[in-house]
């Protein structure tokens, strides 16, 4: 059998958002086959036996057949390494618990040479993925033996390492599901969602909300019992001590069973409970004793232990448990049921209540009854802690009933929905207003003018352009600013109240998109093709599929700007989402004119005057001439009707237009 030479991977890319392939994260990887490219899988003698014996999973990939088994007979037809290696880390991730769904491997001019992507939120585990996948297949071509558990277990590893807890999770795709955008802070779970003025952040379950005060408060637990208490939430009986001897007498004096815990006790650790006699008291006393400086001794509460979310001031879902015999943390090994649907309406006051008291928007309350489906009260029930930060884990996967949406009432809680759920089908109510623009001619021009304009309509405004980054017109950093990180700072700045991003074609080729959708999508040029040819792009329509990435993004509440003036651009009018917004020098424009007697919208100049037009109703804005006194700042008037379009896509008023273009100074 021959040996093969290992397919080459020319260069890997991490595709951020959305690009040529797809909306989402990929990882982009040109490999070269050598001598594989004349062996596709079906002249490769034993490949795909060992293959599929290795990955029996690639049964259920449909590929581009459409049904269960179709990779398979790619594989028996014969298909190239390439292809093969694509599905092959897709499995891999699977196995490893991470769903990937979407690849693609496409070839280029160069022979042997192809580009292979595959869907991953995560670049440190694409990467992984790609080498074990990578050695996984050379070991299959080449006949050696492979440890497949070995390479699902490296790529479970850097999974742990990247990804984001069960909790923030379960936020994050709760978000996902509303089309709310998601930006990761750091490497933990401090997680951006939304974007601009109108993000939120949430760390865990701990949100831009949540009270430092509140928090506080739930740390010490002493504190938050007295409050408690003098609002009527009834709480177990307690005294602080400080030393063994102490607590023995005071769990004396309050009567055995007894509770002993440190007095800000996180997660259980070092709580001690049904202690009942002196040696548990003071070893539990020990033991809390090493975790703090106080240690609180309270009565111990007969029954079952029971978690309840409280978010935003609402019960969201019940959880009960059992304590362990004697002396060990309440919580370990304890198995949990859902039972949520049986609160009574006096225990979900309680919690609420109690969650308010203590100052937290969202809050574990930890209490004790023996019946959850009656009034505390009459059973000698009480409330134990009132924690910030909760796990969700138990909610989201209990042992026994059914899973709760606690995702979904937390990013509730954040982004409140309106009354028609419909009006926010695509998470407008955690986005700013964003305007990208691709081309050559002038952007820079255009997106300064567009900032501008928005800036006058009362929004600050944050511009990322080739000159630079600006916040309500100042210059905060200058530079070339057409790539993913300027305008990933923007999205981040709390203070943009609206975005006008300005990128280029091969940005959306080695990075993506920095946003998932925009408001206002603008392509003015076909120009720059000649410049791209290290992206396989040779020729002018192979800008399409570059270009129309901005054009993709658009909300179906938004609307894509386009340039009738250049046929390849006008005709990605049918690629849109959104409404379409034509611009051009003619008014008797072909696109104009056929867009106008569907009702489309139109900035065009005629007899030297700049023309808004809606179907057959037409408003003169004013003279070029007059709207840009100051001539010498003005590059051509493409630019100038292409930032007027934006403008009127977003709805501000031709008053404001006309005004706004005769006071932006370009500098």
């Amino acid at each position: 059998m021959a040996h093969f030479q290992d397919i080459q991977l020319l260069r890997t890319t991490y595709l951020r958002g959305p690009s040529i392939w797809t909306y989402r994260p990929v990882l982009e990887v040109w490999l070269d086959l050598g001598a594989l490219e004349d062996y596709p899988s079906n002249l490769l003698p034993g490949f795909n036996e060992r293959l599929t014996d290795w990955l029996p999973g690639l049964v259920e990939h449909h590929c581009g057949v459409g049904h269960r088994g179709g990779f398979l007979e790619r594989l028996q037809e014969g298909t190239w390494c390439g292809h093969v290696l694509e599905h092959t880390i897709i499995e891999l991730l699977n196995l490893a618990g991470m769903g990937a769904e979407f690849g693609q491997t496409r070839s280029v001019r160069q022979r042997g040479v192809y580009r292979m992507v595959f869907r991953c939120p995560e670049e440190l585990v694409a990467k992984v993925a790609l080498q074990q996948g990578h050695a996984l297949i050379m070991a299959a071509i080449n006949d050696r033996p492979f440890d497949v558990a070995a390479a699902v277990a490296a790529i479970e590893q850097a999974i742990e390492a990247r990804y984001l807890g069960p909790s923030t999770a379960s936020i994050v795709d709760a978000a996902a599901q509303r089309r709310i955008p998601f930006i990761r802070l750091n490497d933990g779970n401090l997680v951006q969602l939304g974007y601009g003025a109108a993000q939120r952040r949430i760390w865990s379950t701990e949100t831009d909300k949540t009270s430092a005060i509140g928090l506080g408060i739930s740390e010490d637990k002493d504190l938050a019992k007295q409050l408690l208490k003098a609002s009527g939430v009834p709480v177990p009986e307690w005294e602080l001590v400080g030393s063994a001897d102490e607590a023995w007498d005071e769990a004396q004096d309050i009567g055995l069973p007894v509770t002993v815990k440190p007095y800000n006790s996180n997660k259980g650790e070092g709580v001690g409970v049904n202690l009942t006699t002196e040696a548990q008291v003071r070893s539990a006393y020990a033991a809390a004793r090493q975790l703090t400086r106080y240690v609180m001794v309270e009565r111990h509460i007969p029954g079952h232990v029971h978690r309840l979310l409280v978010v935003g001031g609402r019960l969201v879902a019940a959880s009960r448990g059992e304590y362990p015999q004697g002396g060990a943390n309440p919580r370990a090994a304890m198995a949990t049921v859902d039972c949520t649907a049986q609160v009574h309406p006096d225990i979900a006051y309680l919690a609420t209540l109690a969650a308010k008291v203590v100052g937290l928007d969202i809050a574990g309350v930890d209490l004790v009854c023996q019946h959850i489906d009656q009034p505390l009260a009459a059973q000698d029930g009480a409330i134990l802690e009132v924690n910030a930060g909760p796990g969700l884990l138990m909610h989201l996967k209990p042992s026994h009933g059914v899973p709760q949406p606690v995702g979904e009432a937390i990013v509730e809680h954040l982004f409140p929905q309106p009354e028609t759920p419909l009006a926010d089908k695509e998470g407008m109510a955690a986005r700013i207003p964003v305007v990208g623009m691709v081309g050559t001619r002038h952007n820079a021009w255009t997106a300064r003018l567009t900032g501008w304009l928005l800036q006058l309509s009362g929004k600050r405004t944050g511009v990322a352009c080739s000159q630079g980054s600006f916040l309500n017109g100042r210059l905060t950093q200058a530079g070339d600013h057409t790539r993913w990180q300027a305008a990933h700072r923007l999205l981040v700045n709390r203070l943009a109240e609206a975005a006008v991003i300005q990128t280029t074609a091969r940005s959306i080729l080695e990075e993506g998109l920095a946003y998932d959708r925009c408001q206002v999508g603008l392509v003015t040029d076909w120009d720059g093709w000649q410049t791209l040819a290290d992206h396989d792009v040779h020729e002018a329509a192979d800008l399409r599929r570059v270009l129309r990435t901005q054009i993709d993004v658009v909300l179906s509440q938004g609307t894509g700007v386009l340039n009738a003036d250049d046929d390849a651009v006008a005709e990605l009018a049918s690629l849109c989402d959104g409404q379409v917004l034509l611009f051009s020098q003619q008014a008797a424009n072909p696109h104009i004119a056929a867009h106008r007697e569907q009702g489309g919208r139109a900035v065009f100049v005629q007899h030297s005057q700049v023309v808004l037009a809606q179907g057959g109703t037409e408003r003169s804005l004013g003279s070029v001439a007059a709207l840009s006194p100051a001539a010498a700042a003005v590059p051509d008037t493409p630019a100038l009707l292409a930032a007027l379009a934006c403008a009127w896509a977003l709805d501000i008023s031709p008053e404001l237009l006309a005004a706004g273009c005769k006071t932006f100074v370009f500098e």
